[in-house]
């Protein structure tokens, strides 16, 4: 799976799983909001309606015992017309439809009584309407029970909803956690087939290593040998001078083949410890060619550092030689070499004043094989090494550059105070940024 599949994926099964929340719990807000409607008519309706028949057989029993001549009389009497009209809409009960009519049409007779004066009739038809509201409260009563059982039915229904809610919503999340672990399985098996294809490269590599090794040191021991030829025959000093230089490069090489093979390996450096001023100057000393019309400055302190001769040579000639080969076209180069010291570290710098890079290319810089110059120059393979190497020491590459004003590199490498020294521990990492640095033109 590719690194633009995993995130996606994942978002997936978190809308998936969200969406699914989102929905049981609306339909759940639903259904509580229906519930609770529904409880709370039947419960305001039953409320009123026992209110309203207890109301009107107060009324009643006032009219069946007395006069509506007088003013308490009159308003009971009004009182119980408005409440016998207000409970026509309340009389939904089985049964208590056809009660109210009788309650009604009694109510309707004691009016006409009233009106008549007729008081023995009133006071026997507010006896008959009392029996009436009886009837009614009693069924009252009957519909409070069902209405309870009404109740517990929508309650059963909110319960049902709410497990079957958290059943959707559980069985969502067990389905795509059962996704995502078969995913990381096949995750897990598509690394160990890369880990195989890796190790069966880094064996082909090795052999490669050993073989380029053997093919390089071929012509140096003639090399070496004749050399040290010329230096026994030589009549003069100059050809005395330049077989030594000879011998050296050829020694150099040897021992960079040998450190170049033991690196691809192992991954470790051979220890050692060098003297950093006498290193700059013999890679500066390698590089005459390359450095003729640069003005070199120096500042560089007598100062060990915890690296073998011919690794910190091939790191010094890799960062100088770029920063002698890649030349402003307008101005002459000028190269910075110099040394900050701590008490565990050493940090050189190599500042110049060449064309630069931009900041995508210094994001790239210690890749293998990326090339920044415009024209293609070169293997990629020179800054790479060089992180390589500082990284496998423990310490770091600091790599700003700014196009067409110049770049700086900073190698920190452990010190070396007296004697070889282990390479301290939580060193850090490389460190590669797009900052304006180097040197002004």
């Amino acid at each position: 799976m590719s690194e633009v599949q995993r995130p996606r994926r994942g978002i997936v099964s978190v809308a998936v799983v969200a969406g699914t929340v989102l929905l049981v719990a609306g339909v759940d807000a639903w259904v509580a909001g229906a519930t609770s409607r529904g409880a709370e008519a039947l419960s305001t309706n039953a409320l009123r309606s026992v209110e309203l028949a207890d109301d009107i057989r107060w009324q009643l029993s006032r009219l069946a015992s007395g006069t509506a001549d007088d003013p308490a009389g009159r308003r009971a009497l009004e009182w119980l017309v408005r409440d016998v009209r207000i409970y026509e809409p309340l009389a939904t009960f089985e049964g208590e439809r056809p009660e109210w009519l009788t309650l009604s049409g009694l109510t309707h007779e004691i009016s006409l009584d009233v009106a008549r004066g007729d008081r023995a009739a009133m006071a026997r038809d507010a006896s008959s309407a009392v029996e009436s509201v009886n009837r009614l409260i009693a069924l009252n009563r009957t519909e409070a029970g069902a209405i309870g059982t009404r109740l517990l039915v929508l309650g059963h229904r909110q319960i049902l909803v709410d497990v079957l809610g958290g059943g959707l919503v559980l069985l969502v999340v067990v389905q795509v956690a059962a996704s995502r672990l078969r995913a990381m399985a096949r995750e897990r098996e598509a690394a160990a087939r890369s880990l195989e294809v890796v190790e069966s490269k880094n064996r082909e590599l090795e052999a490669f290593a050993a073989r380029a090794a053997h093919d390089l040191r071929s012509p140096l021991a003639p090399i070496h040998g004749l050399a040290s030829l010329i230096v026994r025959a030589a009549r003069d000093e100059t050809d005395v001078r330049l077989a030594g230089r000879i011998v050296g490069a050829a020694s150099r090489m040897s021992a960079i083949i040998d450190a170049m093979l033991a690196f691809s390996r192992s991954g470790q450096l051979p220890r050692g410890r060098t003297e950093v001023r006498g290193a700059v100057s013999e890679a500066l000393d390698e590089l005459a060619t390359a450095r003729e019309g640069a003005e070199l400055h120096l500042d560089v302190a007598e100062v060990t550092v915890a690296c073998a001769p011919e690794v910190l040579g091939q790191i010094l000639r890799n960062v100088i030689g770029n920063a002698l080969k890649y030349r402003a076209p307008l101005r002459s180069c000028r190269v910075e070499i110099s040394t900050r010291v701590a008490p565990a570290w050493v940090t050189i710098d190599v500042a110049d004043n060449g064309m630069g890079m931009p900041a995508s290319a210094v994001r790239r810089a210690l890749e293998p094989f990326f090339r920044a110059a415009p024209d293609g120059t070169g293997h990629g393979l020179g800054l790479a090494i060089v992180d390589s190497y500082v990284r496998a020491m423990g310490g770091s590459v600091r790599l700003s550059s700014e196009l067409e004003v110049g770049t700086r590199v900073s190698i920190r490498l452990p010190r070396s105070v007296s004697g070889p020294e282990p390479v301290p521990d939580g060193a850090p990492g490389p460190l590669v940024q797009g900052a304006r640095g180097g040197v002004s033109p």
